[in-house]
């Protein structure tokens, strides 16, 4: 059921099986996978059921000490969190991205993509993801065109987008999170902080807009309220850090134009529309290399929009290509924007720290220091001069751009509003905060969930593995409270 803290904190003393907090897509697919089980449920979600406006007072406020970014506009503070933003762009980690790679370091997840694979299939459920019965087979198929560049080059990989609606999970779950007689799920309850004894989480208490407090105890307590934010909750509780790796490795996926390119076949690297038996259904290949490839060229995971923006004569293109590029003939006539989207290395030093002001709960303002590696940045030329091979030795020509900034103060390109890292999962409790089920190794009765937990990042959109992630830890508390 939804209620308001208004009415109900006169309790002062709540106590349930599983108390989560934060109702993003992490969070009520965790209530709503264990509402079976029959457990009691505690949902605290700190805004409301509509957006409040953002006014100098907002929890979100913080200070931004690196790269440019946008502490308070990228997340979102009532039910449904960040869902109420999303594109509805699907894609699973690959594989690549799950193994632990000498080239980037702190790369490597404890589980392996096999071990999430099960859980997948419900993500794309409760995402509402069409597939036309392709299942996760989709997001590595090709849909049939002609003149593909991965067809004709062994080293190329399709790796396709799909898309949910996309699912508000406030809007679209409201109703069964209401229906659902052992979920209580508060609206308006802010976390303040945990309070932890012999190991454990004691209790935590959690504060509404208005002032009045309750405190929470439950056999099981789950932070699901962004990577920022659980992070935040951490530094202040001063529990869980004892790796001191709470914070840091904050990550973001970039999108870098490159260059452009001039291709005379009918590309399909762009969003759109495809017929697959009696299913339309909306994708978005992306152009990328093998495992293999990636590999031997030691590069993080990738994929290439080849964006078609109008058709022009090599005259009227103006971008320096026809001088260029030897052998340039008028048969080229697609203009193409070349729009890379990447992994990002691990970086401890990209961090969320705290500051010394407090906002309205009395819980003190994040300070984030975003930093993009030289290793990121390198890549932009690597891939660059390993992408124009492949699509010269296929009928096209690519214009490389340099895209690195000049004085090293920032990066090229835009941020993608995914909130990564900060609290990592690791097997060892010296490298990260979480172990392979996400409860945290220094305390017996906490876990995270949410891509906060993310130790590597791969270049996919992190909605749909937040899910599968969130299903399996479902099936794991179950296991052991149901």
């Amino acid at each position: 059921m939804l209620i308001s803290p208004q009415t109900e904190f006169n309790r002062r003393e709540l106590s349930y099986d599983i108390a989560i907090y934060g109702a993003g897509p992490a969070g009520i697919a965790l209530a709503l996978a264990l509402s079976p089980t029959g457990l009691r449920i505690g949902l605290f979600e700190a805004g409301g059921l509509d957006p409040s406006p953002i006014g100098s007072d907002h929890p979100y406020h913080g200070r931004n000490y690196g790269l440019p970014y946008s502490v308070a506009g990228t997340r979102l503070r009532y039910l449904g969190g960040t869902s109420n933003h999303w594109g509805g762009w699907c894609r699973p980690l690959d594989a690549y991205d799950f193994a632990e790679r000498d080239y980037i370091p702190l790369s490597g997840w404890p589980i392996s993509r096999g071990e999430l694979d099960p859980y997948y299939q419900g993500a794309l459920d409760m995402c509402e993801v069409a597939t036309a019965d392709l299942g996760m087979q989709a997001f590595d198929y090709d849909f049939g065109y002609e003149g593909f560049l991965h067809r004709s080059v062994t080293e190329m990989r399709v790796k396709n987008f799909l898309f949910s609606a996309p699912t508000r999970f406030g809007v679209r779950y409201r109703q069964q999170l209401q229906d659902e007689e052992n979920i209580e799920c508060f609206l308006d309850a802010s976390l303040v902080s945990l309070l932890s004894a012999g190991g454990a989480i004691d209790k935590s208490l959690v504060m509404a807009s208005s002032g009045s407090t309750v405190s929470v105890s439950a056999d099981c307590h789950i932070l699901a309220m962004g990577a920022i934010e659980n992070a935040r909750a951490l530094l202040h509780s001063r529990v869980a850090n004892g790796s001191d790796f709470v914070g840091r490795c904050f990550a973001d996926h970039l999108g870098f134009t490159i260059g452009k390119a001039l291709l005379d076949f009918d590309n399909r690297y762009f969003m759109h529309t495809v017929r697959e038996g009696a299913h339309l259904l909306k994708v978005l290949p992306h152009l990328s290399f093998s495992e293999d490839l990636l590999a031997d060229w030691e590069l993080p995971n990738f994929g290439v929009v080849l964006d078609r923006r109008q058709r022009l004569s090599l005259d009227e293109l103006g971008i320096g290509v026809k001088g260029s590029v030897d052998r340039l003939t008028s048969s080229y006539k697609h203009e193409f924007r070349v729009l890379i989207r990447l992994e990002s290395a691990p970086n401890p030093e990209s961090r969320v720290t705290l500051t010394n002001e407090s906002d309205r709960y009395g819980v003190p303002r994040i300070a984030l220091n975003w930093k993009v590696s030289e290793f990121d940045l390198g890549c932009m030329d690597k891939f660059g001069s390993l992408l124009a091979p492949f699509v010269g030795r296929n009928g096209g020509r690519v214009k490389i751009e340099a895209r690195k900034p000049k004085d090293g103060s920032g990066a090229m390109g835009s941020y993608q509003a995914h909130h990564l890292g900060t609290t990592r999962m690791s097997a060892d409790p010296e490298s990260g905060v979480v172990d392979s089920n996400l409860r945290c190794h220094d305390l017996s009765n906490l876990w995270i969930a949410g891509s906060s937990v993310f130790p590597a990042f791969g270049f996919a959109n992190p909605t749909l593995t937040i899910v599968a992630l969130s299903l399996r830890l479902a099936e794991h508390l179950g296991r052991a409270y149901g």
